[in-house]
């Protein structure tokens, strides 16, 4: 029996099938699979599907259809999460299987969680292995945006690609490693390169604006004072009389 056979048959026998309803698809809350896909560690996947269990209920999970919507819901968002990550469809199936192995794992509740577990658990080991090799790649965003900083329209979706970074997983893990926003980084970086110039060369602080990769003025002016607390113009008077 293939994969689209097994489902059909679960979904069409049984008396529990016409009791289910859409909604009983739809409630399950997954934020707590989600927070550990992000920041589990490894050996706490068996505590995350025990709660989720907990919370579904004995009875709703007697049904099949709702065993086979949990299991086939979770190995989809894991599998999102991984890729979000720059690891490819085809290593998360060769660790956690293909369709046909996760359409098996809904038989009964016990097969069901162990499965679970024990994707969550592979799903983590990706993850470490990603960090430990995203870390060179934080480093290269970092050489990235040193030489781009000045052009206006560097963005996190344009550095995140230069690493083949998800830029939603880019953006988390940017501020996982180097403590701050990717827009607070590359402020700081424009801001920096600034002052070097207020304080190094004879440059119209219009031309140092555009230098540091803002075409409009007065927001340079006005952001520079909001983080300096002067202004471009007074912070060259002042490094001047040093």
């Amino acid at each position: 029996m293939n994969s689209l056979e097994l489902v059909e048959s679960v979904i069409f026998s049984g008396p529990e099938m016409a009791d289910s309803h859409v909604s009983d698809l739809n409630w399950i809350d997954k934020s707590e699979i989600e927070t550990f896909l992000h920041s589990g560690i490894t050996g706490g996947a068996k505590h995350v599907i025990e709660s989720l269990f907990t919370r579904i209920g004995n009875e709703q999970l007697k049904s099949s259809l709702l065993r086979l919507y949990i299991v086939t819901d979770i190995y989809l968002t894991a599998k999102m999460f991984v890729e979000s990550m720059g690891i490819s469809k085809e290593i998360y199936v060769e660790a956690i299987g293909d369709a046909d192995t996760v359409i098996q794992q809904f038989r009964t509740q016990e097969s069901t969680k162990i499965y679970m577990t024990n994707l969550l658990e592979k799903c983590v080991e990706m993850r470490k292995i990603r960090i430990d090799t995203s870390k060179t790649a934080i480093n290269q965003a970092k050489n990235y945006i040193s030489e781009h900083f000045q052009e206006p329209d560097i963005s996190l979706g344009s550095v995140a690609a230069s690493v083949n970074i998800c830029a939603s997983y880019f953006c988390y893990l940017f501020k996982k490693e180097l403590g701050e926003t990717f827009v607070g980084y590359l402020t700081n970086e424009r801001m920096k390169k600034a002052k070097e110039l207020l304080c190094c060369s004879s440059k119209r602080i219009t031309e140092i604006a555009e230098e540091v990769g803002y075409n409009d003025y007065h927001y340079f002016t006005g952001l520079f004072k909001k983080l300096n607390g002067i202004t471009p113009f007074e912070f060259r008077k002042s490094n001047s009389r040093k």
